[in-house]
């Protein structure tokens, strides 16, 4: 067997061995099988995976270099110690086990099974290691798909796979050429797409028998304790947040795309936090029903993974799913942990009012201020008091002080000590959204006016794959994409009558953010401190870069959509569209035919297949020599199929003497061209010898 071939089986010592070609195949398979899973492995993980990986690299280049120079005749000791191995897993397995309890039981059986995929590396010695090896990766590439599942990972994911089944095609057919099979795997993949279609539409979507558990990742977004200057961190993140579908319906203004999260009473003197609900009270176990009026918009929202609760809605927003809840300060939270995108619809009332009438323990709650931590702010809320009777105008003032004293909207705030809203409003008058919606709201309260910050996020992308929402006008069709640089902070106000009103301070300081986005010098701000060369900015910069962006996330859109978020009410739905009321049978009838003309087409195609290769594979010399044995069963001399062709020459001497000298040089040219290896002009010349003998033969029996 020669060095090209994939596999070498020793039948005195049965090991099984790969060659060249397909130990780097199957070593480029580990690294991108583990590059899937790379963003939920720790670091300490991803240098013990590298480190294995770029082992087995040295080992397998000492071996082929060591065959290449012929200093080793059988087997090449390349391995490493069994015993050296299994020190390295149990250490590698008690590493795991200390950590589980930050990293969780999900990410733990992530790391256990890597570190188990780049350790069965080392110890292929029989076919059997290397299927379990090879099942290991597939197994690995299907639990990416628990942390992501977009279209573009979700092609990766394809390619991945491609990839695998290759290595497995070479195993088995050690001829055949890369690119072979890379298109007969393909071809596969394809072939069985049809069926795996057809049972996404229609084959039942059952609940899992299994719950896998929740990860301990890094919760992203926003969070429910908020100090100046936090949400402009989060103004240098490019991860998209959320998207939005008004079901072709109009969009309301950028200035009313408020997307409400949380609601923040409490303040320490430093940071403003939920208040948080006591479960024993009785009010905690009634829904919440907000009063609503005037005309509703519906809306759909899919949300990416936060592991958080909180999800996001206009306000008054509604809704009839039992997996949310609707909370008594506006917002909305998931029943569970968003550990995977979540498909939600909301229905809200832009113009309906928040609490027309108000507790007193809930009007003293949002009266509250620590006394002393900021006292300049306090002496000037006591002045706008006494100049001010009404609330209204107590707010305006404040607001028109934000407009002409030469505040400044920026993501470089200067550093606060102990986070003063003292030093922000009087010192250094430069901040982010929650630095004047934090001073705004404290000068309320201060001036008896109960005051609160609320945080969620401004606006959003309008994409059509065509334009942008920065036209300000209304749009309709498309769908929204909110990223995490789109978050903000705003207050609002409890006025008598009116009940909490929304107050942007951020509009008297920048009014272009609220009115139609982040201005231009914002977005420089933001390209200068992430310093990502691929980053949205970047791409929003050159125009056909961003038309292709947007084209790619309309794409995206449309598979989270109608994929990831393909759930059992809508397949309910779309069969019965399809079936009216006969949805069980048709269904089951669907399903069954499409079963049976699905393996009469492999069938066909594989009976196809084998015969034309079959054909391919008979060459002319063996065809010649073939059609002899015909002609010479027809006169009653029929070769075994346990008889050499030299025996059978013998045979034929002795039946048919007349022909025997012809017959025996017409198999010798035949043995040769089957075994000896020759060259091309060699070759040429058996061929045409053996062309000439043919048809003296072919004459001669006939003549018999």
């Amino acid at each position: 067997m020669t060095s090209k071939q994939t596999t070498l089986f020793d039948k005195h010592a049965n090991i099984f061995e790969l060659s060249r070609q397909n130990t780097w195949l199957l070593w480029c398979c580990q690294l991108i099988n583990i590059a899937s899973l790379s963003a939920e492995i720790s670091s300490w993980m991803l240098a013990v995976l590298a480190l294995c990986l770029c082992w087995q690299a040295l080992l397998n280049n000492k071996k082929f270099n060591k065959k290449t120079n012929g200093t080793a005749k059988a087997k090449v000791n390349s391995k490493i110690s069994s015993v050296l191995l299994t020190i390295f897993a149990l250490s590698g397995c008690v590493a795991i086990a200390i950590t589980a309890g930050d990293l969780g039981v999900l990410i733990s059986m992530v790391h256990l099974l890597t570190f188990a995929y780049v350790l069965k590396a080392f110890e292929i010695k029989q076919r059997k290691d290397f299927y379990q090896l090879f099942l290991l990766g597939l197994f690995l590439l299907a639990s990416a798909f628990i942390f992501k599942q977009s279209l573009g990972f979700s092609l990766l994911i394809f390619l991945a796979l491609l990839l695998n089944l290759v290595v497995l095609q070479q195993v088995f057919s050690p001829k055949r050429s890369l690119f072979l099979s890379a298109r007969i795997v393909t071809i596969l993949l394809l072939q069985s797409s049809l069926l795996a279609i057809v049972l996404f539409v229609v084959f039942p979507r059952l609940s899992p028998f299994w719950q896998v558990p929740n990860a301990n990742s890094a919760k992203t977004g926003l969070s429910d304790e908020v100090s100046p200057g936090d949400i402009a961190n989060l103004a240098l993140s490019s991860d998209l947040a959320f998207r939005v579908d008004f079901k072709g319906k109009e969009i309301p203004h950028y200035s009313n795309l408020y997307w409400r999260a949380i609601t923040l009473e409490n303040f320490d003197g430093r940071k403003w936090t939920r208040v948080k609900v006591n479960n024993n009270e009785p009010s905690a176990e009634k829904a919440f029903i907000p009063l609503t009026s005037g005309k509703p918009i519906t809306y759909d929202i899919i949300a990416e993974p936060s592991y958080q609760n909180w999800l996001f809605g206009l306000s008054v927003a509604t809704t009839s799913e039992a997996k949310l809840s609707l909370i008594e300060d506006y917002t909305i939270q998931s029943r569970n942990v968003l550990s995977q995108i979540t498909h939600y619809s909301l229905e809200s009332y832009l113009q309906a009012p928040l609490d027309l009438s108000i507790s007193d323990v809930k009007k003293q709650q949002n009266l509250a201020i620590v006394a002393g931590s900021n006292p300049k702010l306090e002496r000037l809320a006591l002045a706008l008091v006494q100049k001010f009777p009404n609330p209204i105008d107590r707010s305006n003032e404040v607001l028109a002080l934000f407009r002409n004293k030469q505040y400044f909207y920026t993501l470089k705030a200067p550093l606060l000590i102990n986070n003063s809203l003292d030093q922000f409003f009087f010192d250094t008058k430069a901040g982010f959204c929650v630095h004047y919606a934090s001073a705004y709201t404290y000068l309320m309260r201060a001036a008896d006016i109960p005051a609160r910050v609320v945080t969620g996020y401004l606006g959003g992308e309008y994409n059509n794959a065509s334009s942008s929402l920065s036209s300000i006008q209304a749009k309709q069709g498309g769908h929204l994409s909110v990223y995490q640089y789109d978050a903000h902070a705003w207050s609002e106000i409890w006025l008598e009558g009116v009940g909490w009103q929304r107050v942007d301070p951020t509009a008297a300081v920048d009014p272009q953010r609220v009115d139609s986005g982040w201005s231009s010098t914002l977005l420089t701000q933001q390209s200068s401190l992430n310093n990502d060369l691929l980053g949205l900015y970047q791409f929003k910069k050159i125009e056909w870069l961003n038309t292709l962006r947007l084209q790619l996330d309309a794409l995206d859109y449309q598979w989270t959509r109608w994929v990831l978020g393909y759930s059992s009410k809508q397949q309910y739905d779309l069969l019965k569209r399809l079936f009216d009321n006969d949805i069980h049978w048709k269904a089951t009838a669907i399903i069954v035919s499409m079963l049976i003309i699905t393996m009469v087409l492999l069938t066909l195609i594989y009976r196809f297949n084998l015969n034309r290769l079959k054909q391919k594979k008979v060459h002319p010399w063996l065809k010649l020599y073939q059609q002899i044995l015909e002609k010479l069963a027809k006169k009653g001399l029929i070769k075994s199929v346990d008889m050499t062709p030299a025996d059978f020459a013998k045979t034929v001497t002795q039946q048919f003497p007349v022909i025997s000298k012809e017959f025996i040089e017409f198999t010798k040219i035949t043995e040769c061209l089957m075994y000896k290896k020759v060259s091309v002009l060699e070759n040429k010349h058996y061929i045409c010898h053996q062309k000439k003998q043919y048809e003296i033969l072919k004459k001669m029996i006939s003549n018999i």
